[in-house]
């Protein structure tokens, strides 16, 4: 067993008896739960029997998981506690919820439930990191991931600095002079990355996404370009509106406030998502978001139309860390995976037409993807990057 898991897994497993924890038990146990969401899942899953047999199933044969199911549904008391489990792999099926993160996918159509913990493959694929470049004035390009630490370099009388947190931000000296400087920062799929720009506003860039911006904010606004997925928190100037400027002549103009642009040029639509304060989206016709609603562009014809109700844990999963497939078609979810772990995904006859529901942490390999994708009874076969899906005809 894991160090790093063994204790929490005690703990469970203990908490599931109805066993008494110690103070310093009950401590380790509500930090763990309050780290992560997923941490939360997981607790709750595992208190459920039909989903814990599921994971059961991954550390033991068809006729032992039977049994452990009719057993573990027997141990189950009036008060909903969980006895005697250590003889049907409870914490090889606790350590396999987390390792892999939790993942509950069901099909809309058919309502199936698949859950899974995966075995290394050959020839796997690790998830995006830390990684994109910096393109200067003078259209050099500093490779981000592979730059020291520091001053990275010198923009008229800003200096650009790396953090140790793989975050870059501009150190302004003195007032500027001469020509306005425009920097770009790129990331690549399977690439993420932060920014402080010149005025303090802070950028998030998700994989296969850019940011232009000006190295020093002169005139009336502060505009920016943006491509792909970007989430901002603009610092506040009231004698400066903050204004980014999208592909299909969509502009978002704010003055201070926290919101998620979803721009991809293939997913057929730009989302932006308000988190809060205020903001107005133009287009071919206007609209000015509270709180919680979401502006939705229909990129061939640029009309905008109002989510009034976002899921906002849905919109930011990406930024936290998170897969949120909650309600997506198959097909766009695996645009999100394509963009993140770098892959082409490609369909043999008909494109799955079913949506998922669930969650799983980004920080997986491929591997489990492509398990859970067999799990819906689709086929797949991966060669390099490139992964084939394809749907059984009847009786195949």
């Amino acid at each position: 067993m894991p160090q790093k898991h063994a204790h929490i897994v005690t703990i469970i497993h203990r908490s599931l008896q109805g066993e008494p924890l110690s103070q310093e038990e009950q401590h380790s146990l509500d930090q763990w739960l309050a780290a992560s969401e997923a941490n939360r899942e997981v607790f709750r899953q595992v208190q459920d029997p039909k989903i814990f047999a599921g994971f059961l199933s991954v550390v033991s044969d068809h006729q032992a998981t039977d049994n452990a199911y009719a057993a573990f549904t027997a141990a189950r008391t009036a008060g909903g506690k969980v006895r005697a489990l250590r003889r049907w792999g409870w914490a090889a099926a606790i350590l396999a919820l987390l390792a892999t993160g939790t993942y509950l996918f069901t099909s809309s159509n058919n309502k199936r439930t698949i859950i899974s913990q995966v075995p290394p493959k050959t020839d796997n694929i690790l998830p995006g990191t830390n990684k994109a470049t910096l393109t200067l004035s003078d259209g050099s390009s500093i490779i981000l991931d592979s730059a020291a630490n520091g001053a990275i370099a010198q923009q008229g009388n800003s200096s650009i600095i790396k953090l140790a947190n793989d975050e870059i931000k501009y150190d302004q000296k003195g007032l500027s002079q001469g020509e306005i400087m425009t920097n770009t920062m790129s990331t690549p799929a399977g690439g993420q990355y932060k920014l402080v720009l010149p005025d303090g506003t802070k950028v998030w860039l998700n994989a296969a996404s850019s940011i232009s911006y000006p190295v020093v904010f002169i005139g009336d606004n502060r505009r920016i370009e943006v491509s792909g997925e970007v989430y901002l928190e603009v610092a506040p100037n009231k004698n400066k509106p903050f204004i980014a400027g999208l592909k299909g002549g969509l502009t978002v103009q704010v003055l201070g406030t926290s919101f998620n642009i979803n721009a991809y040029a293939d997913d057929g639509e730009i989302k932006t998502t308000l988190v809060e304060g205020r903001v107005k989206v133009l287009s071919s016709n206007s609209i000015t978001l509270k709180p919680g609603q979401q502006a939705i562009q229909i990129s061939n014809t640029g009309e905008l139309t109002l989510r009034p109700d976002a899921d906002l844990e849905k919109v930011l999963a990406w930024k936290n860390g998170m897969f949120n497939f909650t309600g997506l078609d198959f097909k766009l979810a695996m645009k999100d995976i394509e963009r993140w772990y770098n892959i082409q995904v490609k369909y043999e006859g008909t494109i799955p037409a079913f949506k998922l529901k669930g969650k799983m942490d980004k920080g997986v390999q491929l591997s489990d993807l492509i398990r859970f994708i067999e799990g819906f009874g689709l086929q797949v076969r991966q060669e390099g990057r490139t992964l084939t899906i394809k749907e059984p005809t009847a009786g195949s």
